[in-house]
């Protein structure tokens, strides 16, 4: 039974994907690293697109980045629908999940960025001049989202908005994502969990460490999961473990590194009863990401406040992203 669950619910979540227009491709972006990814035709390499994607070829991009659990189409389902009315999205794969490899030794949330950004060099983000890319990311996706954007900024030497290949880096959005977490977070998180290290609860490796991830993760778990079921959905989680377990004690910011404001307009998205990153670190994060930052507390949600409450999500996230109605309708404010 498990096993038909499960690959039902890829099948679903993978036709949300291609139903919002969205293909899978891969890219070498160095001799070392190949990142997966879903995207618009007219975003990907030798892409024939015609004069549809042509026309929604000049739309702005937003690059989603999933956190850690199951494959991407899993994690953002419920959004690129509603999205890619609006704008063409770039999904990718992060290093060791799924598809994605590398033989480079860095585990880093930076090191993840900087593939990204390799990979938005490579497709066809860049043709037009002043395309606007927005930055979305959730929980450890947040944290390479932060510093997508720096990298982003850094490939034109540092000037506000601008980014290489002649577009403009837009907005950044953080959902769940802790940016200043250090090692007593984690060491809080294990013990809320019941495991010894945070490795343990974050990549589980049998069924009642699942239960326990999922018993924190959302703020109403299913009451009944299966044995059946749960193994099944371990594997979802146990691609690529040990790679993950390094991605985990390779984040930046256990390591000293300084969040400091981003020149962009932020939005920090927080689920009201998160037990992964209390509410009390998004304030932290508002904090430390300064007046361009803006917080919104999703009510009766937890780690997952995406999927837990999409649709209130999804419009947050649109408001955000969306210009106002009279700058889409060409009035200029105080004309």
């Amino acid at each position: 039974m498990g096993f038909g669950v499960v690959s039902l619910l890829n099948a679903v979540f993978r036709r949300a994907f291609t139903s919002a227009g969205l293909r899978p491709s891969s890219v070498a972006v160095d001799a070392e690293t190949t990142l997966h990814f879903w995207a618009h035709p007219s975003l990907l390499p030798s892409s024939s697109s015609d004069g549809d994607d042509k026309q929604r070829g000049r739309r702005p991009v937003a690059v989603l980045i999933h956190g850690f659990g199951p494959d991407p189409t899993w994690q953002w389902a419920a959004q690129v629908g509603p999205l890619s009315r609006h704008f063409d999205l770039v999904v990718p794969t992060l290093l060791f999940f799924g598809a994605s490899t590398t033989r480079a030794p860095d585990r880093s949330d930076a090191f993840q960025a900087a593939a990204i950004a390799k990979l938005l060099g490579a497709v066809a983000v860049g043709g037009e001049e002043g395309r606007v890319v927005h930055v979305v990311g959730t929980s450890y996706g947040g944290l390479v989202a932060y510093h997508l954007a720096r990298a982003l900024q850094q490939q034109q030497g540092g000037a506000a908005g601008a980014g290489a290949g002649g577009w403009t880096v837009g907005k950044v959005a953080v959902c769940s994502s802790d940016l200043a977490k250090g090692a007593e977070d984690d060491r809080a998180l294990a013990a809320k969990g019941g495991v010894a290290d945070v490795t343990e609860l974050m990549v589980p490796a049998d069924t009642k460490a699942l239960r326990r991830l999922m018993a924190i993760c959302a703020h109403g778990p299913p009451k009944y999961l299966p044995e059946c079921l749960a193994r099944d959905l371990l594997r979802c989680f146990a691609v690529q473990r040990e790679g993950k377990i390094e991605l985990i004690k390779g984040i930046a910011s256990g390591h000293g590194f300084e969040i400091t404001p981003l020149p962009q307009e932020v939005l920090i998205v927080w689920g009201e009863f998160d037990q992964i990153f209390p509410v009390a670190k998004a304030h932290k994060v508002k904090e430390k990401l300064g007046e361009k930052a803006k917080l919104r507390i999703i009510p009766n949600t937890g780690h997952l406040p995406h999927q837990e409450d999409s649709k209130l999500f999804n419009q947050i996230l649109l408001d955000f992203l969306l210009p106002p109605p009279s700058s889409s309708n060409g009035i200029a404010a105080g004309k």
